[in-house]
């Protein structure tokens, strides 16, 4: 604001002297004009009549020349005074010249320049003074925001206690610990209520996966309904494991092997394709280890496969190994792009998603062209940050 002011402080006092110039000459113009052209001159002090150009004095003749036309002129003829002439057509083609001696009268003229020096003065240490007052309130604000942006950038730290007595940078940091804490709230409430349905969800699920175990010894006779609940037991406790770890806080250094989990998936849920034209492969130059524990993988990859396999009704689905991605294609319908209302993902992929922002990974979902998806799942390399569990 302060600059502002300044700012329009010089440009005012520009105006003003460049204003003042400018009336008063043409005010002395005027009144020589009218003068000159008078029938009869002499009325205005301080104007002289000369009759042609040989009656000038020298230091004004020499500052007009013989053939001026007829107009006003401003003369300044240094020490001898400043002038303003009207030079009138007179007998015999000669000149008539009206001087007007203005030299007292433009005695304000000094007094603007240093009404002008003074403002522009005036502009250029309101403009400086401005200048330190926002260096020094700059500073004050700077310190205290620059530990509160590496309190909030630095995991665990401390917020700072200094706010450098200013009242907006306490509230901003109150304002912040506020919101860090219901935001701790928030996610400490969903761990709590992930970790505790999981293990409400083990004891029958581990009742289930016993009476399948004892009826693996005597299989019934339908044995097509027996191994949709072989399966189905089997997919629970994936779900469950998911969840699991999404409510756990320690690290992980497990890794797993990815060709081996992508057989076991297969072998699964290769009954869900939706004819037996359907080809499965899996395509690897070796054995990759994923830094991730088996059974994540296994919920990841597993909800991921069993999408490709219920929107492809032709075609194949390939699974592609690297050292650093899993990518799972299809030929199906392509991500977005099934019926409405025919297009479901369950838990599943936001589990995918959420198990995979939690240990630091990558994913991606493209649909191709005309038909099929793309799902690649990226991780660090080895020696990068170690994954959250």
């Amino acid at each position: 604001m302060g600059l502002s002011a300044a700012f329009a402080l010089v440009l005012m006092g520009g105006f003003f002297t460049l204003f003042s110039y400018d009336l008063e000459d043409v005010i002395f113009s005027r009144i020589v004009a009218a003068e000159a052209d008078r029938t009869e001159p002499g009325h205005v002090p301080g104007i002289t009549r000369y009759d042609g150009h040989a009656a000038l004095p020298p230091w004004l003749a020499e500052r007009l020349r013989p053939d001026a036309p007829p107009r006003e002129y401003e003369v300044a003829a240094g020490s001898h005074g400043h002038f303003h002439v009207a030079v009138r057509p007179g007998a015999g083609g000669d000149r008539r010249y009206f001087a007007f001696d203005v030299t007292r009268l433009t005695s304000t003229t000094d007094h603007l320049k240093r009404t002008a020096g003074l403002l522009v003065t005036s502009a250029l240490l309101a403009l400086l003074a401005a200048a330190l007052l926002a260096r020094l309130v700059a500073r004050r604000l700077g310190r205290p925001l620059e530990r509160m942006v590496e309190w909030i950038r630095t995991e665990g730290a401390m917020a700072p206690e200094d706010d450098g007595g200013v009242a907006e940078v306490r509230a901003l940091r109150d304002a912040l610990l506020a919101r860090d804490a219901r935001i701790q709230e928030h996610l400490e409430r969903e761990r709590r209520f992930n970790r505790d349905a999981s293990h409400e969800l083990r004891t029958p699920l581990a009742v289930a996966q016993g009476a399948v175990e004892i009826l693996e010894f005597d299989p019934p006779r339908d044995t097509e309904t027996f191994d949709r609940l072989r399966r189905a037991v089997s997919q629970m406790g994936l779900l469950t494991e998911g969840i699991l770890w999404l409510a756990r806080e320690r690290r992980s250094e497990e890794r797993c092997d990815l060709h081996r989990v992508s057989r076991e998936l297969l072998a699964l849920y290769g009954h869900l394709r939706r004819s037996d034209g359907i080809e499965l492969t899996i395509e690897s130059a070796g054995e990759v280890h994923a830094p991730v524990p088996a059974s994540v993988a296994r919920v990841m990859m597993g909800n991921l496969l069993k999408n490709a396999l219920a929107y492809t009704d032709e075609g194949r689905v390939v699974i592609t190994i690297e050292p650093q991605a899993w990518t799972l294609t299809d030929t199906g319908a392509g991500f977005g792009r099934a019926e409405p209302g025919s297009e479901s993902h369950g838990i599943g992929l936001s589990l995918v998603e959420r198990l995979a922002q939690r240990f630091g990974w990558t994913l991606f979902i493209e649909a191709l062209e005309p038909r099929g998806t793309r799902v690649r799942l990226n991780w660090r390399r080895e020696g990068d940050t170690p994954t959250m569990s």
